[in-house]
């Protein structure tokens, strides 16, 4: 994670007032298709673990971590840059 993602993460977690988690995972929205997702989130998921990353508290579903392996979260302009050296590929089946 970059440092101008960490700081506007931070920052948009304090406008909340609460404890928030960052939500870090992929979406499956139809067939093979594959998105990533970026979200606050106030609760934890039980199967999503937690993982701390410059204080900042990020929930990963197990079944996702192979896909956010080696990601790289960045911040430029106006929204959130995902960089993933391993492509997400869906296998057909």
């Amino acid at each position: 994670m970059t440092d101008k993602a960490q700081q506007v993460i931070k920052d948009r977690q304090q406008n909340l007032e609460e404890e928030t988690y960052l939500r870090f995972g992929v979406n499956r929205p139809c067939c093979n298709q594959m998105n990533y997702s970026l979200t606050l989130a106030r609760t934890k998921k039980e199967q999503e673990e937690v993982l701390v990353l410059h204080d900042i508290k990020i929930l990963i579903d197990p079944s996702d971590s192979h896909f956010t392996d080696l990601t790289e979260i960045d911040f430029e302009g106006d929204g959130f840059i995902i960089r993933n050296p391993n492509p997400l590929v869906s296998p057909i089946i």
